[in-house]
């Protein structure tokens, strides 16, 4: 059941990455100038990457018990590095981009939000394996 709200969240991960996490932050003063893509940082890659694994290991998930804790387990292990890795990039702040003051474009706050929306699922799609095993 929660498998549509993770393929949205990867796909949205996915997206945010595609365009730059930051732009200049005085566009009338010095001009209209972004960053690479996201993808191209260190966080941006490990979002993007995680968030597609985690899409494709649902996919890939069968119904027999071993599979659905191996595909959460390790779904949840790797948004865990994901949302640490961006929480990085945000206490790290945007910095400066040609030599002035940067802040964050629309894709970064994009990310901020699907990124731990996406762990949540996981936490939420595990706990609900470890329900019914209980059960």
């Amino acid at each position: 059941t929660w498998l549509p709200a993770l393929l949205v969240s990867a796909a949205a991960i996915a997206m945010a990455t595609r365009w730059p996490w930051i732009e200049v932050q005085f566009v009338r003063l010095f001009g209209a100038h972004t960053g690479p893509p996201g993808w191209h940082t260190t966080a941006g890659f490990t979002c993007l990457c995680t968030g597609v694994l985690v899409a494709v290991l649902a996919l890939a998930e069968t119904r027999t018990p071993s599979s659905r804790e191996a595909v959460r387990t390790g779904s949840l292990v790797l948004m865990v590095l994901a949302t640490l890795t961006l929480a990085g990039e945000f206490v790290a702040g945007p910095g400066t981009l040609r030599g002035v003051s940067a802040s964050r474009t629309v894709w970064f706050w994009l990310a901020c939000t699907s990124v731990p929306l996406l762990l949540l699922i996981c936490v939420e799609r595990s706990r609900c394996l470890r329900s019914s095993q209980n059960g």
